[in-house]
């Protein structure tokens, strides 16, 4: 008497779990009317999971091309600099003073003169 009843207890612990894994798996637990009646809404959640799910890869993918994008500005900023102290030394006039004995000029030692214009008015008689 006493072993019929561990079997009992075993059945029911067992049958309990085991159940409810087989009737989701098999489908049947769709058949119910409460499931039947609340589909609609079921459909629903999936649909916001779905969305969820597909609006977190977006995310994801904004943020990897944000991550790349402020990388090539870091490197677009460190090649700027780079450009603009090799244009500083060349507008330096000692370097200009030797880029035109090239061509064949030589840098003038003498100041400008500066030359005015005065408008001339008609001389009165």
């Amino acid at each position: 008497m006493n072993r019929i009843k561990r079997d009992k207890t075993a059945v029911k612990r067992k049958g309990g779990f085991a159940k409810g894994v087989n009737k989701i798996l098999s489908g049947s637990y769709l058949t119910r009317e409460y499931v039947q009646s609340n589909l609609p809404f079921i459909f629903f959640i999936v649909v916001m999971m779905v969305a969820y799910i597909a609006y977190g890869y977006y995310a994801e993918k904004n943020l990897k091309d944000l991550v790349q994008a402020e990388s090539s500005l870091r490197e677009l900023k460190s090649r700027h600099t780079a450009v603009e102290a090799q244009l500083e030394k060349l507008k330096q006039q000692s370097k200009v003073a030797e880029s035109i004995r090239d061509l064949g000029l030589l840098e003038s030692t003498a100041p400008p003169i500066v030359i005015r214009s005065t408008p001339q008015t008609p001389q009165e008689n």
